[in-house]
């Protein structure tokens, strides 16, 4: 089963506002890292909170630029919203920001990797 949220449930649902480019072009690099920060979880568990992560994750990527966290970021402003980075790398500050927004959505969930064993 597809558990990705399509444009209508992030802009109905969880009232996001990129517009549908950006949303599409954010979506394959937010996918990814709300997978690896639920991997072996099964998303039907809690199907909206693990689209809201996606649409979360979404977001974090487009004030990125839509990059996956390539490049070196030195800002990023989202509405009226800026921060600076100084001379850090981007990647690092993308990787942090990513993994909030996710784990935001999805603590108390289940879905989040709690690590190996019982």
């Amino acid at each position: 089963m597809d558990h990705r949220p399509d444009y209508a449930f992030y802009s109905e649902q969880y009232g996001g506002s990129l517009d549908e480019k950006s949303f599409d072009a954010a979506l394959p690099h937010a996918l990814a890292e709300v997978r690896r920060l639920t991997w072996p979880n099964d998303p039907s568990l809690d199907e909206a909170a693990y689209m809201r992560a996606v649409c979360a994750a979404v977001e974090v990527d487009a004030a990125y630029g839509c990059t996956g966290g390539a490049g070196s970021l030195q800002s990023v402003t989202v509405g009226s919203v800026s921060m600076g980075f100084g001379s850090q790398g981007g990647e690092a500050s993308y990787s942090a920001d990513m993994a909030r927004a996710v784990r935001g959505e999805l603590a108390g969930t289940g879905l989040l990797f709690m690590g190996v064993g019982s």
